[in-house]
């Protein structure tokens, strides 16, 4: 069997190690975190092949190409090109969306340019084109039997004296006009003396061609007679679109050669690619540019409290020190208008209010303040500041469908670009799969319609089903971003790649497991070879061959234990893995002691009424305290709705930590049971290169202290800011403390270097001659958390912080690490940290999303044990998450389904995990089982 092979690999952690990974297989590498899975596969064998295909293109593509830094390994052999499907969704761009990532919106531009429609949006009647020949046979359908007349309009001519045209119509032969007025429109004979008197009006009148009724023996006349109009009508208006109407008892039909609507001659804009595409000046809205939404000013950010007086700073802007000011010109206002300012904003009236968010010619009031400091937008602290207080409001002409009104005019049987581009992946490929397009249609369309519908069948089956085609990219998370381009190759039918993928199965519910093993088999069987980073035993089980890295984190990582088939890897008894799987089934393994609850008669809970947000079908739902609580479900279920965007946002603002608004939900009760409300969820901790796991804890100020206190550091008068990292000292100057230089290379990414001067060290190289019991604070930074306990293990501070990161699963991170580097659940995780060090945990409500991300069942267990501990002070446990290990450990479980997107929002199940298991209802509980 043929196999990539990689000789001495020593990236990061990795000791030195040699692995065979076979070609065209399922691999899966798995062991606990931080042990070098990543190192594995991301750093040296997706950035070795990476570089490989790099380096074999011309010079001239090289030059737009980043180039990877070459892996630390000795060699490697029958590499193929490789492709990296991270979980790390990194787009920021309000732009990306779903459709444009899968490209089903430049099929759908192109279906439209083909063979949509136009409709007149007043009327929604078909746009027209009338031939002469095409409006006679029109008059015959509509208006067979009546009498009118035939006229064209004839506007001010600028070529003709209103006289020249009346004798060039006289003498052209024809003989009456119908001249329009207030309450009538009259006949008149050209050859009325009154008429020739008075002359032709200078507004827009009728010129009579003929007058007939619409039978069939007038047929022929009829149709010379429309050929007549339009002739005329071009010559008098030096035009190539022939007009005429036809009135008949006050009522105007109207024909054009122009594409214009039968009853109000609306002319829709030309049909083009551009004009579907939001990103392009063709079709972009007008007023948003196509982002879909304006930024408007947020009462909610100015004002964020109340509750405060204008004198205690209610209106924030006002109340900053480069505003003092304005906030005397604010205080002279309101005294000169009598407005109290040492009463909360909420009990001043409305027409008060209204004073000072206008302002008016003495004062230039909250709009006026942001006015003029939009006119000095080109200095960038101006503006952070206003962006700080504004928020992204729906684009009232676009309503957020990005694309300028005269695109909704085109319609692809009776449906608009905003209809297909508001539907789920699954309706969408519903309704392509059950329309019938005519014979001359399916000719155009055959190709589109089947990119199309592979696209939306590649989407369904990673299970993302319930995405609707303008969803932002930026908004999906990591696991959703990650099978959407999971998806997005398999439309490309590549073979003979290399694809690494981290995760795939973060945030999907177990019932869609299989689905997506299918696809990555799919994948692999048309000739590919797949590297999965994973914890998921279904994927485990499923693949081909399996190497395990291990046994422990960090330094104690980094060697193979196992690399062999997958039925060999089940069956090893050294695995502590493969022990995890053969023992999953097995209850036992978290002896954990379950806290009973009657919701109906349990007094401590939260409950929800109401709940519209999103897909959340008018919900209510009680959320026990103290106790361990689980909300489940399929992806797109609404849990997230639900817990981040409805319950944490009211909570938030119940207790004035944050002033975001909640999603649409009647009433909420029990916020008196709790004193505060934590989001540890996995956002990054901070962006600073100087900020570590230690300065988040805020541990290192008592490592300084203690370097601050040795005999060397005395003598030279170093104090414990001589070793801090943000202010200047003993930090390096050159890279302020960072160990890395950033290099602009203005059209190129960034470049990262060492700092030249410390060398990476980030100090000044007198700092480094004071040690503690022989180690340098540099020292101290470069050692895993594991061996600084062991070394402070004198400190009860540092001690019990230490100790707190190894009882985390964190035992591995370096103290000198930057946070910025750290994954999403090592992220997550130093915040249960953080808040297990503090002391008010009780009555603390900590909402937690998907924590098992990136761990090891080991570490899992280990999670659940520690979460316990929350809870057991007296915290309140609420986690959005699918792993079954921790709904089994659960005290209480909220299952929201059944499906994902419209078809879910629906509280399904609710109970103990003994009761899910055996609710009918649920789609988790088989699992359970």
């Amino acid at each position: 069997m043929k196999s990539i092979e990689l000789y001495g690999v020593k990236q990061n952690n990795l000791k030195n190690i040699d692995i065979k990974i076979p070609l065209q297989k399922l691999t899966v590498i798995c062991g606990p975190s931080g042990s070098g899975k990543s190192s594995l596969a991301f750093e040296t064998l997706f950035a070795e092949g990476q570089r490989r295909f790099i380096e074999s293109l011309s010079n001239y593509a090289r030059q737009f190409i980043q180039k990877s830094p070459r892996p630390d390994l000795d060699s490697a052999l029958n590499l193929p090109p490789a492709i990296a499907l991270e979980q790390k969704n990194g787009i920021r761009n309000s732009r990306s969306t779903v459709g444009s990532m899968t490209e089903i919106y430049d099929y759908l531009r192109l279906l439209f340019d083909k063979i949509a429609e136009p409709y007149c949006p007043t009327h929604n009647v078909l746009c027209h084109k009338h031939s002469s020949s095409f409006a006679s046979k029109q008059l015959f359908e509509s208006h067979l039997g009546k009498r009118g007349y035939l006229v064209i309009p004839v506007h001010p001519h600028t070529s003709r004296t209103r006289l020249d045209l009346h004798a060039w119509l006289l003498q052209q032969g024809y003989l009456r006009v119908l001249l329009p007025s207030k309450t009538e429109t009259k006949l008149f004979e050209l050859s009325d003396p009154k008429l020739i008197k008075k002359g032709l009006p200078k507004s827009e009148f009728y010129l009579v061609i003929d007058r007939f009724e619409v039978t069939m023996a007038e047929a022929p006349r009829i149709g010379d007679s429309m050929e007549q109009a339009y002739l005329l009508y071009k010559s008098l208006h030096d035009t190539t679109d022939g007009t005429a109407y036809f009135i008949f008892n006050d009522q105007i039909q109207i024909y054009s050669e122009k594409l214009s609507c039968p009853i109000c001659q609306f002319e829709p804009i030309q049909k083009s690619v551009a004009l579907f595409n939001s990103n392009s000046p063709m079709g972009a809205c007008p007023r948003c540019k196509g982002f879909g939404n304006t930024l408007e000013l947020d009462i909610n950010k100015i004002i964020p409290d109340p509750t405060r007086s204008i004198q205690k700073g209610a209106i924030e802007p006002f109340s900053m020190p480069s505003a003092e000011s304005e906030n005397k010109e604010l205080l002279k206002f309101c005294k000169k208008q009598k407005i109290l300012t040492d009463v909360p904003w909420s009990e001043l009236s409305e027409e008060q209010k209204t004073a000072i968010w206008k302002g008016n010619e003495d004062f230039i009031g909250v709009e006026g303040l942001f006015r003029f400091l939009d006119t000095m937008k080109y200095k960038m602290h101006v503006r952070v500041f206003i962006s700080r207080y504004r928020t992204a409001a729906l684009c009232p002409d676009c309503h957020g469908n990005r694309l300028r009104p005269e695109a909704y005019s085109y319609q692809v049987h009776q449906n608009n670009w905003v209809y297909f581009s508001k539907q789920s992946a699954a309706d969408l490929k519903k309704w392509f799969a059950h329309t019938s397009f005519s014979e001359h249609e399916q000719s155009i369309v055959f190709e589109l319609k089947t990119q199309i519908l592979n696209r939306l069948n590649y989407l369904c089956d990673v299970g993302l089903s319930y995405l609707t085609l303008e969803r932002e990219t930026r908004t999906l998370s990591g696991g959703e971003y990650q099978r959407m381009m999971l998806s997005n190759q398999l439309g490309m039918e590549l073979s003979q790649a290399l694809y690494i993928l981290d995760e795939p199965t973060i945030g999907l519910h177990p019932k869609d497991n299989l689905k997506l093993i299918q696809i990555i088999k799919r994948i692999r069987d048309i000739g590919n070879t797949l590297v999965v980073v994973e914890h998921d035993e279904d994927v485990i089980k499923s693949s081909d061959y399996v190497i395990e890295i291990g046994p422990g984190s960090g330094l104690y990582g980094g060697e193979v234990l196992f690399s062999g088939t997958s039925d060999h890897f089940l069956k090893s008894p050294e695995s502590l893995t493969s022990q995890y799987i053969r023992l999953a089934g097995q209850k036992d393994l978290i002896p954990l002691l379950k806290r009973p609850i009657d919701i109906e008669t349990y007094k401590f809970k939260i409950n929800l009424k109401g709940c519209q947000g999103h897909n959340l079908k008018n919900i209510d739902a009680s959320i026990p305290l103290n106790r361990f609580v689980v909300v489940s479900g399929v992806s797109g279920s609404g849990k997230s709705t639900l817990i981040r965007q409805i319950l944490y946002p009211a909570l938030a603002n119940y207790f004035k930590k944050d002033f975001a608004r909640p999603l649409a939900f009647s009433k909420i009760d029990g916020t008196d049971y709790i004193k505060d409300v934590v989001l540890l969820d996995q956002a990054s901790l901070s962006k600073n290169a100087r900020s570590l796991p230690i300065t988040y804890l805020k541990l290192f100020d008592r490592i300084r202290d203690i370097f601050a206190s040795q005999p060397q550091a005395k003598l030279r008068n170093y104090t414990p800011g001589s070793f801090s990292l943000n202010v200047d000292g003993g930090r390096c100057p050159a890279c302020k403390g960072s160990g890395v230089e950033e290099v602009d290379l203005v059209f190129m990414d960034n470049v990262v270097l060492t700092c030249e001067e410390c060398g990476g060290k980030r100090y000044k190289d007198d700092i480094l001659n004071v040690t503690f019991q022989g180690r340098s604070i540099v020292d101290v930074l470069n050692m895993t958390v594991e061996e600084a306990g062991r070394l402070f293990s004198f400190d009860a501070q540092l001690h019990r912080g230490l100790n707190l990161l190894k009882e985390v699963g964190l035992s591995y991170l370096k103290l000198g690490q930057s946070t910025s580097s750290l994954s999403g659940g090592e992220a997550q995780r130093l915040k249960i940290a953080f808040e297990l060090l503090g002391a008010k945990q009780k009555q603390t409500l900590y909402i937690l999303d998907e924590p098992t991300t990136g761990l090891h069942f080991r570490e899992v267990d280990l999670l659940i044990k520690l979460l316990q501990k929350l809870v057991d002070s007296g915290a309140s446990i609420l986690i959005i998450e699918h792993n079954l290990r921790v709904i089994q450990s659960a005290d209480w479980v909220i299952e929201l389904g059944p499906e994902g997107g419209e078809q879910g929002g629906y509280l399904i199940a609710q109970g103990t995990p003994e009761q899910i298991s055996q609710n009918p209802d649920s789609v988790t509980g088989p699992f359970l089982l």
